[in-house]
């Protein structure tokens, strides 16, 4: 899973943006269609860039690739994705993003086996909210 901050994403100018995102989530450079597209989205609405990087979180290409990809937002959201459909490892990162990047592979592996494993006990016994 990889996890990318909205607020350096959506830094620069509209090109920087758009090669920015590309290579984010869809690990490549920008065919010169895509890139005409949103380039005019963008020109035409300037703050069309938190929409333009659900739309490519969500495309089939991307869950093609089959790595997940969370963007934070400041307020703590994610973008592209329901909370209650994210992974235990994406849940970790969204709540708790300082401690996440700090932890290596096998130690965030863990805490997401243990957070699901506390989240369907929660959810057997009927202490937590139902997602």
């Amino acid at each position: 899973m990889r996890l990318l901050k909205g607020s350096e994403l959506l830094q620069g100018s509209h090109h920087e943006f758009i090669l920015r995102i590309y290579r984010q989530i869809l690990n490549r450079g920008p065919d010169e269609f895509g890139y005409r597209h949103f380039r005019d989205v963008l020109e035409a609405d300037p703050g069309a860039g938190q929409r333009i990087a659900e739309d490519m979180l969500t495309s089939h290409e991307a869950r093609r690739l089959g790595e997940e990809v969370l963007i934070l937002c400041q307020d703590g959201a994610s973008l592209g994705r329901a909370v209650e459909t994210l992974s235990a490892e994406a849940l970790l990162a969204l709540f708790f993003p300082a401690k996440f990047e700090r932890l290596d592979r096998p130690d965030r592996v863990r805490l997401a086996t243990a957070l699901k494993e506390c989240l369907a006990l929660a959810r057997k016994r009927r202490r937590w909210w139902p997602f």
